[in-house]
């Protein structure tokens, strides 16, 4: 995989229930051969962005939304002209789920259970979580075995 990307784009939004957004065009990112969701990371106007899914909306365009405490603390809005830079986020586990798997087999069945999409997700908010020990309750919860 490539590296960082560096882009400029504009914030846009759809409707005022929505997020706002920001797309990514396709020959910004061609080097990571993309085909699915991907987290990233990165920092729009110097801001870390936390991780991020990627989204593809159309052979030509992804898009990453951006959340409103996000905008207030770049002090962005929709319609502001933003510097990008983004890297693709590490797909690793987070320990606690690693742990989880490799000592539960009903976890771990589980587990392969999920679409690859499904995984993503649980991963990403098995790490959201500040305190290992929430880490870890999450992950079995989510795999519906006990801590």
């Amino acid at each position: 995989m490539a590296g960082s990307v560096q882009l400029t784009a504009v914030i846009a939004r759809k409707d005022l229930r929505l997020p706002r957004f920001v797309v990514v065009p396709r020959s910004a990112i061609e080097a990571w051969r993309l085909t699915q969701t991907t987290v990233v990371e990165g920092t729009l106007n110097g801001h870390e962005l936390g991780r991020r899914s990627l989204k593809k909306w159309d052979e030509q365009r992804w898009f990453i939304e951006l959340p409103q405490p996000l905008c207030e603390r770049a002090k962005v809005d929709t319609g502001s002209r933003i510097q990008l830079v983004l890297e693709i986020a590490s797909d690793s586990l987070p320990a606690e789920l690693e742990d989880l798997l490799a000592a539960n087999p009903a976890a771990k069945q589980a587990w392969g259970r999920l679409s690859p999409g499904s995984q993503r997700m649980l991963r990403e908010n098995v790490a959201a979580a500040k305190q290992s020990a929430t880490r870890a309750k999450r992950a079995a919860a989510a795999l519906g075995v006990k801590a």
